[in-house]
């Protein structure tokens, strides 16, 4: 009896020894790394949002306790269908500290990316062990999320997709709970996470709405033992005040607002097009496949084949108990037991975003980063597909079969990490083998522009010059990653808009408008100079005068 007992707590110490030294190793890698990246075209406008909503706050306030007949002051709103619940505290931070150079500001910014990623990991380890109720199925489920290297390089400079997919995991961690026991702790703070994940995108209002459809469904069922109309109505009290609080967009008319906000994701237009399978679309007319497409070429192929598995087996035995169902029979019934509602909880947060924007048209952009915040589910099922198969080798008790299993699959997850570490830090331009021996040549790779800063510095290392003038080609800003530089970089850096008197042109194949065949009249006069490639792929090229100025 006491022998059982201390093997126990020895299994649990061991447990947690392996967890904590898991997640200390991701955050000092993280701490070592987050100054390597590059600064993304969006970052700055991020920026100049959250002070936009700064000085709105202080206006709307003013304004509110403003007791004479004076003119009420009025502020422009910057994209006012967009939240800043991340945005705005991390400028704050910012200001607190008192950065005085744009260096610093941005690397401040990368950290706190990170930082908050990485919390976001540990709750993803939280939710897959209580799906699978295991700490080790916890460990790989986060260890294929973090080495996916797209996003583990978004982790570090993406404060719109990566934190919003990462406040999703949180939110969901907290439905859950919900689900199972709705208290009022649990309800409290659903509410709370719904409205900051809201508080990034106002998209985030699927979840309280597809967690609430599956609470009338448990409470059709009488899963509920008690009463919980209180617990609800905490929910969307608190849920109504934090909404608010978090999105000051919404503080003059709430109702009026967030109407706004959600219709203009849907009718959402830039004259951007998309470039994937060799042509440039408008986001309008994108294929049905434009996602689906994007996400397995992207993905880690060992993901790609889980999740396929575990999709097709999940879908068949919810179809096998849907045309099943019956009252009088506890066995056909639409799930049994916790594992089963949770597969059909997580694989709705997969179909229906999808069935969504395909329905509604909605423009996207750049890949599917708009569609990140479903992928911590596309693991999940795909962890499904990696346990029943898994099971089905126990059931042949051949060890050999089972053993040879397992190196194949730890096989993919070391290369998952030889891949980050040989192509650090342009993780984020990452393709698998099903998008081809040249992937630049369909579809567009670093639409952010962060391997501008690695040819900034390439340049400046390797001129002798004491001022260079350097202009681009492509849509992707070249001011905003001078902007990352060292003061001594800068001062070697002369930014030209005038290609004709440049020494170095950048171009990273990024065209918006698809103008790129103006590259070849203009390139006459220039001659290659370096050209970066990631895995086979091209991500930037420099050219450099023939005649330097």
């Amino acid at each position: 009896m006491f022998i059982n007992k201390n093997i126990n707590l020895n299994n649990l110490f061991n447990q947690k020894i392996l967890v904590s030294m898991f997640f200390l190793t991701y955050l000092i890698i993280g701490l070592y790394i987050f100054k390597d990246y590059g600064i993304s075209f969006d970052e700055d406008i991020q920026r100049i949002m959250a002070q936009n909503r700064i000085e709105y706050i202080q206006i709307f306030i003013s304004n509110f306790f403003l007791l004479s007949d004076n003119e009420v002051k009025n502020i422009s709103l910057i994209s006012p269908e967009y939240g800043v619940a991340f945005e705005l505290p991390a400028l704050m931070i910012e200001k607190i500290f008192g950065f005085s150079d744009t260096r610093s500001e941005y690397l401040f910014r990368h950290l706190l990316i990170f930082l908050t990623s990485f919390i976001g990991s540990i709750c993803f380890f939280k939710l897959v062990k209580k799906k699978f109720n295991s700490w080790k199925v916890g460990l790989i489920g986060v260890f294929l999320l973090i080495t996916t290297p797209r996003i583990f390089a978004e982790s570090f400079y993406n404060s719109k997709d990566i934190i919003f997919m990462y406040l999703f995991i949180i939110n969901t961690y907290f439905a859950i709970k919900f689900l199972d026991n709705p208290n009022s702790y649990n309800s409290f703070y659903f509410a709370l996470f719904s409205a900051f994940c809201i508080g990034v995108r106002v998209i985030g209002i699927i979840l309280p709405i597809i967690t609430f459809y599956y609470l009338w469904i448990r409470c059709l069922r009488n899963d509920y033992k008690k009463n919980i109309r209180m617990k609800v109505l905490i929910f969307f009290t608190s849920f109504i005040f934090f909404i608010i609080l978090f999105f000051p967009t919404l503080w003059e008319n709430p109702l009026k607002s967030l109407i706004y906000s959600l219709a203009s994701f849907r009718s959402y237009d830039h004259e951007f097009l998309n470039f994937y399978l060799g042509q440039y679309v408008h986001p309008k007319t994108i294929h049905w496949y434009y996602f689906p497409l994007w996400i397995f070429i992207t993905t880690p192929f060992i993901v790609v084949i889980i999740f396929i598995y575990g999709l097709v087996f999940s879908l068949y035995r919810i179809f096998n108990r849907l045309i099943r169902i019956s009252k009088n029979k506890e066995l056909h019934d639409l799930w049994r037991g916790p594992i089963e509602f949770y597969d059909l909880f997580f694989i709705t947060f997969i179909i229906v975003p999808i069935f969504l924007i395909i329905v509604f048209k909605s423009a996207s952009y750049s890949g599917w980063r708009h569609l990140y915040f479903i992928y911590p589910f596309i693991i999940i099922i795909g962890l499904t597909g990696l346990r029943l198969f898994y099971i089905k080798l126990l059931r042949i008790k051949n060890m050999r079969i089972i053993i040879f299993f397992k190196l194949i699959f730890s096989s993919f997850l070391i290369y998952n990490i030889f891949w980050l570490y040989t192509n650090h830090p342009f993780q984020n331009n990452f393709f698998n083998f099903l998008a081809g021996d040249k992937p630049h040549i369909n579809y567009e790779v670093d639409y952010w522009g962060l391997s501008n800063k690695f040819a900034l510095e390439k340049i400046i290392n390797e001129d002798d010059r004491k001022l260079i003038n350097v202009s681009r080609i492509s849509d992707t800003s070249l001011s905003h990653n001078i902007n990352i530089l060292t003061e001594q970089q800068k001062q070697k850096v002369n930014y030209v808009v005038d290609i004709d008197k440049s020494d170095y042109i950048i171009n990273n194949n990024i065209f918006f408008r698809g103008d790129f065949k103006k590259v070849r009249k203009i390139l006459s006069n220039f001659d290659v100079y370096y050209e970066l490639f990631v895995d086979g792929t091209l991500v930037t090229t420099i050219y450099k005068s023939k005649y330097p100025i």
